[in-house]
């Protein structure tokens, strides 16, 4: 992966939104609220799923959109608003006769940077795994932020996949997730062990409301919660310092030492 000039500290702003039941266009309004409120940031995330909702299998196949749908279109006005990178959740894509869990990396001039299909789909109390079909490959991008990879929720539980991000130079893990409310240790644990395994920062959104956790949070490479905006509606803002990491990855080699 070719590399590229970095900033040494990024501002994030993780978007937490309460997603009750609500029209459409009462949901694009609230999470552009959410956006202004992290217009200042280098980078602005969104959880997953958060447009279609999750656990609402049966409007899958008529929500699904191609790359160029309304989603991003929508998208695409937010990152370019406000001047930031954007990793806006995942969507239900639709692409050559399947279904997919997409996730875009938009720049700041809102062109896509980056996709990634899930390629771990749920299959305990979930039909995720019976209507979609899992991405084939991990995604790493270079970007002036940093190098960053990308993985959605369930994707938590295996580690390979962060280890082989890591291996195409990742330092930067976004994860965008709709994790249960019942599963907080779980999703502290695992944020927790997939940055100290790879000495990476995790940044992880999460969703509230609906049975969903919220508790988005970010994890820097010694494994230390550095933010977490716990169940409430709103944004989390942090900054990652990316010259301590590659410090800290020369003094202690771990990552090269596997």
């Amino acid at each position: 992966m070719k590399e590229c000039r970095q900033e040494a500290k990024i501002a994030v702003a993780i978007l937490q939104p309460s997603l009750p039941d609500e029209r459409d266009e009462e949901r694009l309004t609230r999470v552009e609220g959410l956006a202004a409120e992290g217009a200042e940031a280098d980078l602005l995330l969104l959880p997953e799923l958060w447009r279609v909702g999750y656990a609402d299998f049966s409007t899958y196949k008529g929500k699904a959109e191609t790359l160029s749908g309304e989603t991003l279109v929508f998208l695409r006005k937010v990152a370019r608003g406000a001047g930031a990178y954007l990793l806006g959740g995942s969507l239900i894509e639709k692409a050559d006769g399947h279904l997919y869990n997409t996730a875009v990396l938009l720049d700041r001039n809102g062109e896509i940077a980056g996709i990634y299909r899930k390629s771990h789909l749920l299959n305990y109390r979930s039909q995720e795994r019976t209507i979609l079909t899992p991405g084939e490959r991990c995604t790493v991008v270079a970007t002036p932020l940093g190098n960053m990879g990308i993985a959605v929720c369930y994707d938590l539980r295996f580690p390979e996949l962060f280890r082989e991000m890591s291996a195409a130079g990742a330092e930067i893990f976004l994860v965008p997730a709709a994790w249960p409310s019942v599963r907080l240790e779980a999703w502290e644990i695992l944020c927790r062990a997939r940055a100290v395994e790879n000495q990476a920062y995790i940044v992880a959104c999460n969703a509230t409301g609906k049975g969903l956790l919220g508790h988005s949070m970010v994890v820097d490479p010694w494994g230390v919660k550095i933010a977490s905006l716990g169940r409430r509606e709103g944004v989390l803002h942090t900054e990652l310092d990316l010259a301590a990491l590659r410090r800290f990855r020369e003094e202690f080699p771990v990552w090269r030492e596997r």
